[in-house]
């Protein structure tokens, strides 16, 4: 994972340094849609193999976890197994070197669906952990309301980095779409909303 993700035109384009450290550690890396959709194409063939889309990283001003208003996404699931077919967001805490929950973050929190939440394959999706998520896509909206918090979480934490995750233990014929990421924080009454595009 990179220590600075740079963001041009809020937009990453797949085959770009930029991209190479949104993608990290993905497994197999995404690829262009074969259908022609926009978005980073996740196919897995079998395993542990999942992806991780690490599209944070601090600016001028630290952000704190009380300063994080939203995490969305918007995507498509063309296949589906059980709730580990569906993608989500992660919130990692930067070191402290005193109680750190892992290797290189002191805390983190996961959202993801309720597994009441209804999916339709192939259908553009926005995902959020907010109920009114900014920007509103002209989607379905799917909350992703349940919180699994590792560590203290706290408000003054300051946050590391961020990300949209698929499930290890999802289905080997697991298919994912992910076209825009984003956030929305406040810090000093100046919100930050940035859309970024996941261009192949």
């Amino acid at each position: 994972m990179s220590d600075s993700i740079p963001i041009h035109n809020n937009k990453i384009n797949l085959g770009s340094m930029a991209g190479v450290a949104v993608y990290a550690d993905s497994m197999p890396p995404p690829t262009a849609d074969p259908d022609g959709r926009s978005g980073w194409y996740f196919a897995k063939t079998g395993g542990a193999e999942k992806f991780n889309y690490y599209f944070y990283s601090q600016g001028s001003h630290a952000m704190t976890v009380a300063d994080l208003e939203d995490v969305f996404f918007v995507g498509s699931i063309n296949h589906w197994d059980s709730s580990q077919s569906c993608p989500f967001v992660v919130v990692y805490t930067k070191p402290t070197g005193v109680g750190d929950s892992g290797s290189w973050y002191h805390s983190r929190r996961a959202y993801a669906m309720a597994s009441n939440a209804q999916i339709t394959l192939g259908l553009k999706t926005q995902f959020s952990i907010s109920s009114s998520p900014q920007p509103k896509f002209p989607y379905q909206h799917i909350l992703l309301s349940n919180a699994i918090t590792t560590g203290d979480f706290a408000d003054d934490e300051e946050i590391y980095t961020i990300s949209v995750q698929s499930d290890s233990a999802s289905h080997n014929d697991t298919k994912i779409l992910i076209s825009n990421v984003g956030w929305r924080s406040s810090i000093n009454n100046i919100v930050v909303n940035p859309n970024i595009k996941l261009v192949a």
